[in-house]
């Protein structure tokens, strides 16, 4: 008999290398039917008769003479659409996202979007110490509007920082999600105002602006202060007949909810620098602000003046206008800069090709730079400057120098190529307090010396890459495993509910599973070769934890006591719990054959019923048992090709009935078939139902858990339906299967998927992970 079985497997195989007119020896018993129709399965033969619905039985089991051959039709699918995504914004901007980058002592953060729906700023936000990185929601104010273009966040963020657009601004602190809103909308002016550049590199500013009068239209900018606390609104208007601003004034906004408007004519002292920030400074009693103007109307390649003018802080009336008396070169005049203690500016002396740190009031040059547009920033407290200087060939001096006495505070090198920027993108984004950290574009830079910089944060260190996930059981949530965290998401806002920081992974490993209890107050999750944790959702911790589990085939005990996992063949390849109260883990089944494996298919919701098979040992071998490892069922599959009955299962449940349902893959040369074999528990003539689909396994390329194309479900998943019609998940997306229609469907989000997919137990709807986040899709 076993004989038989080995050639009609053969045979099976070989038909699959023919399309479209694929055929698969459809029976190894009496009658007709097969895998592409009715009737019982390869097997079975001679062990009850005729085939339901089958005529020409004979019931003695003759394998090869009867069986017919059934063109298998090839597997249908249907592309969907998105329905809705959740991004998981990463620290370093990619492509147009906007890339400046806020930063503290202990964490950094980026603005990553608005998103209208919510009325909320998504961030990208890490920590330093717990090496976690996650996406956070602020909520605006219900007075804030909406955002008419896109938000932009100012550069030398601290643990407050400024968001504006045209004269929309609100304060932000990230880590808290506190909100103050400062202003709204000016609808006198355009919404699309003039932002501080993010351009740099050599070449860019050389005089490309000199020559360029002003925009004649109204047009706002909106200054960040350092640390984020404190922002400068000016609306300018150039008038081109008489070559001078024809406007006034300019707003201070705070982070603790004031607002002044510090009053002076623009066309008598000039405007701030409009590519930076950092134009401005507050103290306890004034305000000082950088102004610029040519030396003539209209003459803007020519000389030019400086002035900083001292306000009251409470009134905003004019104190002090002090214009120094020398002339200035215009050739980087809107990069000119004002330290944030008020008592340093960045100018460019007429006399000499590099810039210069000059006193404010006496013009005393204190610092000459070395390096093209050296500034990189200053610490939000003031009085400390990070500058870049020439050392090498390859490399740049990165110093930060104490202003007041001329002294560096510590130097480390960088890369020319990082110094310069990718392009014309900024490369340096904020100094920390006391400078002891620096954002860049390429990572977070200890402010310390060293022959080379040292990173607290590298640019692409942290990667979201998913390696499991689930919904609860009432599907309103979704747990995602990734290599540094599990991510808990609304499964209908899409929004973060929760972040539960995990032990960093290495960037390769397999995620076997993860999955919530019923309560869906608690989550599981397990790793190949990294361990098991369990985490309770409220607090967002660990609560316990198991070493790395020594087997494969794991899945979660419903009440989640332990971790259910196949030995290795070599250590008998027995299906066993490993408790997560410790101790040695306990037999569920005995595997009862040597070099074989036994495999545990399905669990019952009450953690007392296993499914459980027995691979590769020449015959069928499917058996129910309970958590004493008493068999319930001994489905009466011996002389049914193993290949229906467990060899090749990726995913399995049992009905109510006690009905098997199996879902198998067989994949050879270029062809793949996906099949579904429904078993009775009944002794005699088993096979319920059982046909198959073939696609070429090029066209759906991809992995699951222990399957090898793209349309293979994942092992142990979520499915929805019953025996009647169900579906799994897959990495292409949802394989549904019609029982009582013997159909099976393919929705794919995509031919060639890079990520995985969790189905909707509730309803007809699956969440995909990839690199780039969250989707939602619908199916039918």
């Amino acid at each position: 008999m076993r004989a038989w079985i080995g050639l009609i497997g053969c045979l099976f195989v070989l038909s699959l290398c023919f399309a479209p007119g694929t055929t698969l020896l459809a029976q190894r018993g009496p009658g007709g039917g097969g895998p592409g129709g009715g009737g019982k399965v390869p097997g079975g033969g001679g062990k009850g008769g005729p085939l339901p619905g089958q005529p020409g039985a004979n019931g003695k089991g003759n394998w090869g003479k009867n069986a017919a051959k059934a063109v298998l039709p090839q597997l249908e699918i249907e592309d969907v659409k998105v329905e809705g995504s959740y991004e998981v914004a990463e620290i370093f901007a990619a492509g147009s996202d906007q890339p400046r980058i806020g930063v503290t002592d202990d964490y950094c953060y980026r603005l990553a979007g608005y998103t209208p729906d919510g009325h909320a700023l998504k961030f990208a936000f890490y920590d330093f110490k717990t090496q976690q990185l996650r996406t956070s929601y602020v909520k605006l104010p219900k007075e804030c509007p909406a955002f008419e273009d896109a938000p932009r966040m100012a550069y030398d963020s601290g643990s407050w920082c400024v968001v504006s657009s045209q004269a929309l601004t609100v304060f932000v602190e990230p880590k808290t999600g506190k909100c103050k809103f400062a202003a709204g909308y000016d609808k006198s002016a355009p919404v699309k105002s003039a932002k501080p550049r993010e351009e740099k590199g050599f070449g860019r500013d050389k005089g490309k602006d000199a020559d360029r009068a002003p925009a004649a239209t109204p047009t706002y900018t909106v200054h960040g202060g350092a640390g984020g606390k404190y922002a400068l609104s000016v609306l300018t208007k150039y008038d081109a007949t008489t070559k001078t601003w024809a406007s006034a004034d300019a707003t201070l906004h705070s982070a603790e909810g004031k607002s002044v408007t510090l009053k002076w004519s623009h066309s008598q002292f000039g405007v701030p620098p409009k590519d930076r920030d950092a134009v401005f400074a507050v103290t306890d009693k004034e305000v000082i602000v950088l102004v610029t103007r040519p030396r003539s109307p209209g003459a803007n390649s020519g000389p030019c003046e400086i002035g900083c003018l001292v306000f009251d802080a409470a009134k905003g009336d004019l104190k002090e206008a002090q214009v120094s008396p020398d002339e200035w070169s215009s050739t980087y005049v809107a990069r000119f800069a004002l330290s944030s203690c008020g008592n340093f500016v960045l100018t460019h002396p007429m006399d000499t090709i590099d810039r210069a740190i000059v006193k404010r009031g006496t013009w005393e040059r204190v610092y000459k730079t070395q390096y093209h547009d050296a500034l990189v920033g200053f610490a939000p407290e003031g009085g400390i400057g990070v500058f870049l200087e020439n050392k090498s060939p390859q490399r740049a001096w990165l110093k930060a120098i104490d202003l007041n006495t001329m002294k560096e505070v510590w130097a480390t090198t960088i890369m020319h190529d990082d110094a310069m920027g990718d392009g014309d993108k900024e490369p340096f984004y904020a100094v920390g307090a006391g400078a002891r950290t620096v954002a860049a574009r390429f990572g977070i830079i200890a402010g310390k010396t060293s022959d080379e910089a040292e990173f607290i944060y590298r640019a692409n260190a942290i990667e979201f890459v998913p390696l499991a996930m689930a919904y609860d059981a009432a599907g309103k949530r979704v747990a995602v495993l990734t290599l540094d965290r599990v991510i808990v998401i609304d499964a209908k806002t899409r929004e973060e509910l929760t972040n539960i920081p995990l032990t960093r992974m290495n960037k390769g490993v397999l995620g076997e599973f993860v999955a919530f209890n019923d309560k869906g107050d608690k989550i599981m999750a397990c790793v190949r070769n990294q361990g098991a944790w369990l985490m309770d959702v409220a607090t967002a911790k660990v609560t316990a934890s198991l070493p790395p589990i020594k087997g494969t085939w794991c899945r979660p005990m419903p009440d989640f006591s332990a971790v259910v996992y196949s030995q290795d063949k070599a250590e008998g390849g027995n299906v066993l719990a490993q408790p997560f109260a410790g101790g040695e883990p306990r037999q569920v089944f005995r595997c009862g054959y040597k070099d074989s494996i036994a495999v545990c298919l399905w669990i019952g919701e009450k953690s007392n019923e296993f499914l459980v098979t027995e691979r590769n040992v020449g015959e069928g071998s499917l058996q129910l048992i309970d958590d004493k490892g008493k068999v319930l069922v001994k489905y009466d599959v011996a002389d049914v090709d193993p290949m229906y009955v467990g060899d090749t299962c990726v995913t399995a449940f049992v009905t109510k009935r006690r009905e098997a349902v199996l879902i198998n893959e067989v994949n050879k040369w270029e062809y793949t078939g996906v099949n579904c074999t429904m078993i009775s528990p009944q002794p005699g003539e088993c096979i319920m139902e059982n046909f198959s689909f073939v696609f070429k396994t090029e066209n759906l390329p991809g992995s699951s858990t222990y399957g090898t194309t793209a349309a293979a479900p994942f092992f142990g998943v979520q499915h929805w339906g019953d025996e009647a019609s169900c579906a799994f998940a897959c990495p292409a997306g949802v394989l549904s299967v019609g029982v009582q229609k013997r159909a099976i469907k393919l929705y794919a989000w995509s031919r060639q998927p890079k990520g995985l997919a969790a189905i909707n137990p509730k309803q007809k709807e699956f969440f995909v992970a990839g690199n780039a986040g969250l989707t939602t899709f619908k199916f039918k």
